[in-house]
C-alpha cells in the first residue's frame, strides 16, 4: 500500500494541480478550508487522530491581503486572518500531526513559504512577515523532532503559473517576470520533484529551499 500523505491546502490553484502528482506515489488525503479550519487545534488534532499512519504532511494553507501596515488600523480582520491562518495554523498543524508521527519514528513535514519572506514588498508586509515566522517554524521542528525520525522544511515560492498569480495585475506581472533570472513562471512539475527530494532526503531537515528561478527584486 502506498504512504499516506497528507495535503492541507489540496483546494488552492498550487494545491489543485499539485495534488494528482503526489497521488502517483501517495495515498493523497487533500483538505481544504471548508474541510477542515487550521486555526482550530482540537479539530485538527480529531483529524489526525483519523489519520495517524499519516507519513507525509504538507502544509500549503495560506491567506494574503495586500495592505500597507498603517492601513491595518481600519481593518483588524484583514490582519487577524492573516496572522491566525499563516502563523497560528501552522503551528497547530505541526502540533497536531507530531504526536502520531513520534511515536511512529518516522515523519516528513512540508511548509510552504513565500520569495517574500526575505524579499518582502511594500504592501504584503504581514504576510512577508508570516512567511518568515514559518522558515524559522521548521527549523525548530526540524530540531525537536530529528532524533524521532522526522524532518521539516519549508519551501520558498517564487512566482508560479497558477493560483496566486492571477490576482496581480497583468502589468505587475511583466514587471515581476523581468526580475526572474530564467524569464519565466515556475511550474508545479518542478515543485513536485523538489517535494519528492524532501521527502526521500533524509539528511535535508530544517532548511527554508528556495524555488523561485532565481528572482531579484531591485
Amino acid at each position: 500500500m502506498k504512504d499516506k500523505l497528507i495535503l492541507i491546502g489540496s483546494t488552492g490553484g498550487i494545491g489543485k494541480q499539485i495534488s494528482p502528482m503526489l497521488s502517483g506515489d501517495f495515498n493523497v488525503v487533500g483538505v481544504g478550508s471548508k474541510d477542515i479550519d487550521v486555526c482550530n487545534l482540537p479539530n485538527l488534532k480529531d483529524f489526525f487522530d483519523l489519520h495517524k499512519d499519516a507519513k507525509v504532511v504538507i502544509n500549503m494553507a495560506g491567506i494574503s491581503h495586500n495592505k500597507f501596515l498603517h492601513k491595518y488600523a481600519d481593518d483588524e480582520a484583514a490582519l487577524s486572518a492573516q496572522i491566525n491562518i499563516n502563523c497560528l495554523g501552522a503551528v497547530n498543524i505541526a502540533a497536531a500531526c507530531l504526536p502520531a508521527m513520534r511515536a511512529q519514528g518516522y515523519g516528513r513535514i512540508i511548509m510552504m513559504s513565500s520569495v517574500l519572506s526575505e524579499m518582502p514588498v511594500m504592501g504584503a508586509g504581514i504576510y512577508s512577515a508570516c512567511k518568515g515566522f514559518i522558515d524559522n517554524l521548521v527549523k525548530s521542528i526540524a530540531l525537536e523532532n530529528g532524533n524521532k525520525g522526522i524532518t521539516a522544511n519549508s519551501v520558498q515560492l517564487g512566482y508560479f503559473d497558477a493560483g496566486l498569480l492571477y490576482t496581480i495585475p497583468e502589468e505587475q506581472r511583466e514587471v515581476i517576470k523581468k526580475s526572474i533570472a530564467l524569464n519565466r513562471w515556475g511550474n508545479i512539475s518542478e515543485l513536485h520533484k523538489l517535494i519528492k527530494t524532501l521527502i526521500e532526503v533524509e539528511y535535508l531537515t530544517g532548511t527554508n529551499q528556495k524555488l523561485n528561478g532565481g528572482i531579484y527584486f531591485n
